[in-house]
């Protein structure tokens, strides 16, 4: 009887070891840290922008349907047609996914109203997508969220 008590217990106890052994976490891989970061890429493209080099700025752009002289003349069009330039800028935030990214900035602009045709100063808030392309982090994308060049609301016909 008591032979059968030690082995009961015996196996009680190796029921318990081996229940906390179970399966080792999975090891979760390390990022690939690329230089510049999202933050630097986003900076030094507004950088360019504030100085109106769009040449300079194309290499923080991923851009695959033009080339350096279209994106040049697109975006000296386009700072021309809003009477645009950036007084300042700074970054308020950066969230890194796996291989995306954004990065919200808070810039100060000069711009032509669309509404009135004057030149105002106005702070607002736009998110910058970026994506790895061949090891470098690009910009891919970039939205105003907040206080945006106002847009003609357009006029509802009744039919």
């Amino acid at each position: 009887m008591r032979k059968t008590y030690y082995a009961v217990i015996a196996a009680i106890m190796l029921t318990a070891i081996f229940s906390c052994m179970g399966k080792p976490e999975p090891e979760i891989p390390e990022r690939k840290v690329l230089d510049p970061s999202p933050t630097k890429v986003v900076e030094e493209l507004l950088k360019a922008w504030q100085k109106e080099d769009f040449k300079s700025a194309f290499k923080y752009v991923y851009a695959p349907y033009t080339d350096e002289e279209g994106y040049v003349i697109q975006m000296k069009n386009y700072f021309k047609d809003y009477q645009m330039s950036i007084i300042d800028f700074h970054v308020l935030a950066t969230q890194i996914y796996d291989r995306t990214s954004i990065v919200i900035v808070e810039l100060k602009t000069k711009v032509k109203s669309s509404k009135t045709g004057l030149i105002t100063e106005m702070t607002q808030r736009s998110q910058y997508d970026l994506g790895i392309f061949e090891d470098e982090w690009k910009v891919t994308a970039g939205n105003c969220f907040e206080n945006c060049i106002e847009m003609e609301k357009k006029l509802k016909v009744k039919e």
